[in-house]
């Protein structure tokens, strides 16, 4: 490791992460296959022997795999390669050109998700050429589709290539990133995510002109739901990554006053008061609250024909994140308690429980020895995703995945919102800082640190 030139290492992971952004491969409709072709060409020049396996035309999913000697069972690295939607009149650099400036890339994906597919890449090579004597095989999946529900990427590679995802643990997207309480770094991993549920509120009136307004406007029952739900919050619950959250996080805190305020986010009665008197800024705080229950966010609105007629419906689409735990059942409960018997409600048939992974494994312990290696001032703690991953896939499998690319906190830079917001970007730090964590967490796993 000393003998690493890791300047240069991390230089030629930014240049791999700005060839990776400039395919656009934003979903729908994806397209996935021409980055996929890059890379494949790309990893065949190395030596290795990449797949590309397409669920569909121009829908490709990248596998590859560096061979160990099998003593040990493989090391998953999964990420995914397409992208959310972007708006480019609102960023200060276009998103898919993969500028560099002020420290950072700039581009739709810079972290979510090609930053996981570089740095794995990165890591994969470097073993590569250095010959390392590998107790695993190390098995890379760049998936399509994960932000579209996978259909076309890990969901489909698990039901028509399941032996790919035969491995011990899984390194995965989602986590890693570092937040501050109290002014000292926390790092995230990822060991548990919320599901996914889709529903509507359906508000219905009397129709008619506009002209003769009235009361029984569907707009006006839909707005009213909406108001109700967006000052209504749905029901305290801990789950078990939740609760090692706070609790690790509590652990390693230097002032008892704070280590109180997040053991006090664990109780019901306290939690409200304990999330408002923390020493976090506003996006981590809206992080923790939404850790403890299950969420519902309007995002669509539909009503109306012509902008002369008073509609007789009108729809907001929400987007549900249940916990661990929640059934469609019980998440729709929850749901018609803060809204019922003021719009219709109307529950979409693909929810998707969340999931939790054990993090007592030699994983997690060579991740936080890693991390105790580059950051001695960071604590790695378990942690739960807001949202879900393709791990959601591997739930079934004799594997723990965990998320885990980490990043330390930047000034300013805030995880959450810009996985899928205007000028997502990484620093250049952040890369090389990723690419050096995860080849010390490998190489703990393969008995050579």
């Amino acid at each position: 490791m000393t003998e690493l030139n890791w300047n240069t290492i991390g230089q030629e992971a930014v240049s791999l992460l700005r060839s990776l952004v400039r395919f656009d491969t934003t979903n729908p409709p994806g397209n996935e296959l021409p980055l996929v072709q890059n890379l494949a060409a790309q990893l065949t020049g190395e030596g290795l022997s990449p797949q590309i396996l397409e669920s569909a035309p121009g829908r490709a999913n990248l596998v590859v795999r560096l061979k160990g000697d099998g003593s040990e069972r493989p090391l998953l690295l999964l990420s995914h390669l397409d992208v959310v939607p972007a708006e480019p009149d609102r960023w200060t650099h276009p998103p898919f050109d993969g500028e560099v400036d002020e420290g950072y890339i700039w581009a739709r994906g810079a972290i979510d998700s090609k930053l996981t597919t570089a740095v794995g890449l990165q890591v994969m090579l470097l073993c590569k050429r250095m010959n390392l004597p590998l107790k695993r095989d190390l098995v890379l999946v760049a998936a399509a589709d994960e932000e579209r529900g996978g259909v076309y990427g890990a969901k489909w590679l698990a039901e028509n290539h399941p032996d790919i995802f035969d491995a011990e643990y899984g390194i995965n997207e989602a986590g890693g990133f570092a937040v501050l309480i109290d002014g000292k770094p926390v790092y995230t991993c990822q060991v548990g995510e919320k599901g996914s549920a889709e529903l509507n509120l359906v508000g219905k009136g009397l129709p008619g002109h506009s002209s003769v307004p009235h009361g029984d406007n569907a707009i006006f029952h839909l707005a009213e739901a909406l108001k109700t739900l967006g000052k209504s919050k749905m029901p305290h619950q801990v789950t078990p990554s939740v609760r090692a959250f706070f609790e690790g996080a509590a652990k390693i805190q230097e002032r008892e006053e704070v280590a109180i305020l997040l053991m006090e986010m664990l109780n019901p009665s306290t939690q409200e008061r304990a999330l408002a008197k923390l020493p976090v800024n506003d996006a981590t705080r809206l992080m923790f609250d939404a850790m403890v229950r299950n969420t519902c966010a309007p995002t669509i609105l539909d009503a109306g024909v012509k902008q002369n007629v008073i509609p007789s419906e009108a729809i907001a689409r929400l987007s549900g994140r249940p916990l661990p735990g929640a059934t469609a059942q019980s998440f729709a409960q929850e749901v018609m308690r803060i809204v019922g018997g003021i719009v219709d409600f109307e529950m979409e048939s693909d929810f998707r429980p969340g999931a939790e992974f054990d993090h007592e494994t030699p994983l997690f312990n060579a991740i936080k020895d890693s991390m105790k290696r580059f950051d001695p001032e960071g604590s790695v703690v378990p942690y739960m995703q807001t949202g879900g991953t393709d791990a959601r896939f591997l739930v079934d499998r004799d594997i723990h995945i965990y998320g885990f690319i980490p990043m330390r906190y930047e000034e300013g830079e805030e995880f959450f919102e810009l996985c899928h917001g205007h000028d997502e970007r990484v620093s250049l730090a952040n890369v090389q800082f990723s690419v050096q964590v995860l080849f010390d967490v490998v190489s703990r796993l393969n008995g050579l640190t």
